[in-house]
C-alpha cells in the first residue's frame, strides 16, 4: 500500500484571459458623468430613427399577415426593431414608446407561434406606437399613456389566458411488479 502522506495536493490557478483582454477595475466616473451629460443636453430627435425600426417591424407584420413570411420567422423578425424602440426610447424622453415597446417585447417573447389573435396583439401595439411618434408624446403620457399601457397589458394577458398551453398528462405509475 502506498503512502498517501507524502503527497501534498497542488492547487493551479489558470489564467484568467478574459480578465487580461478587458482589464481591471470599473468605467471611469468622469466617463460616466460625461455620458449621463450628454444625454440629458442632447437635442437629438429619437422620433425619426424610432420611425424607421417601426416601418421595420410594420414590414414584419405585413409579410406575416399576407402570409409571405413563416410565422415563427416574422415573429423573430419583430424582436429587433421592437427592442430598439424599448432600450433607446427611454433615454431620448419617449418613456412611453419605451414602454409599450416593452410589453410587444415581452408578448412577443412568449408566445410559442405567431397564430391570427397573436397578430392582432402585436398589431394592436403597432398602432399604439404609430399614434405616440405621430404625436411626439414624449415623457409617460400621463394618465393616458397608463391607461394605454394597462389596455395593452390586459390584451396580452386575454391572449395567454385563451392560448394557454395545457399541461402534459401526469405520467402514469408503473404497474407493481407481484
Amino acid at each position: 500500500m502506498a503512502n498517501n502522506q507524502n503527497s501534498v495536493a497542488k492547487f493551479i490557478t489558470p489564467p484568467n484571459v478574459l480578465k487580461q483582454k478587458v482589464g481591471v477595475g470599473g468605467i471611469d466616473e468622469s466617463i460616466l458623468d460625461k455620458s449621463q451629460q450628454f444625454i440629458e443636453n442632447t437635442n437629438l430627435d429619437f422620433g425619426p430613427i424610432a420611425n424607421d425600426f417601426l416601418k421595420e417591424f410594420s414590414s414584419h407584420i405585413k409579410k406575416a399577415s399576407d402570409g409571405k413570411t413563416n410565422p415563427d420567422k416574422a415573429k423573430d423578425n419583430m424582436v429587433g426593431p421592437i427592442m430598439q424602440i424599448k432600450a433607446n426610447g427611454g433615454m431620448f424622453r419617449y418613456q412611453l414608446l419605451s414602454d409599450v415597446a416593452d410589453i410587444c417585447l415581452q408578448f412577443l417573447e412568449g408566445i410559442e407561434g405567431l397564430n391570427k389573435d397573436a397578430l392582432e396583439v402585436v398589431i394592436a401595439h403597432e398602432k399604439a406606437l404609430e399614434m405616440i411618434l405621430k404625436h411626439q408624446l414624449r415623457g409617460d403620457g400621463g394618465g393616458e399613456g397608463y391607461a394605454l399601457v394597462k389596455e395593452l397589458d390586459k390584451a396580452c394577458r386575454r391572449y395567454f389566458k385563451k392560448h394557454k398551453k395545457k399541461p402534459a398528462p401526469k405520467p402514469k405509475k408503473p404497474a407493481k411488479k407481484t
